[in-house]
């Protein structure tokens, strides 16, 4: 082979990755360019004002657990955090209500028998856990 088509091959080939280069690297910005945010940025300055906050806990006044009913339904009274979703579970109902003052005044249908009920409080921060309480009310009819 003569020098000149080795020459040739050679700046062929070296042209030849300086363009495979460029062509990768500007495909990946203009792939990364098309990406969609998935967390929003401004969630590190909320979080940051909350590191003192601390979360209200729930309390249940009403009714006591184990406690025995002669009406088909009950009031759940007690306290939770503010702007929390309060969501309370039972075989026959789900309810689910927005506590928009802290305390909460809930009225519940009952099954005869064993009433096996689940409460959970469901904070707006979503650096806290959510926050479960178990029950069994019993309702008796006293026309039995």
């Amino acid at each position: 082979m003569k020098k000149e088509t080795i020459t040739a091959i050679i700046l062929g080939l070296i042209f030849g990755g300086v363009v495979a280069v460029f062509i990768s690297l500007k495909s990946k910005d203009i792939e990364l360019s098309k990406n969609k945010v998935i967390a929003p940025l401004e969630e590190k300055s909320s979080s940051s004002s909350l590191v003192g906050a601390e979360m209200e806990p729930l309390e249940i006044s009403e009714p006591a657990n184990n406690g025995i009913v002669e009406k088909d339904t009950i009031r759940f009274k007690g306290t939770a955090s503010k702007d929390s979703l309060i969501v309370i579970q039972s075989p026959i109902k789900d309810l689910a209500i927005k506590n928009t003052q802290g305390k909460f005044d809930l009225e519940f249908p009952l099954a005869l028998g064993e009433n096996s009920i689940k409460i959970v409080v469901y904070p707006k921060e979503k650096q806290f856990r959510p926050q479960e309480k178990y029950m069994k009310v019993y309702y008796i009819d006293s026309e039995l």
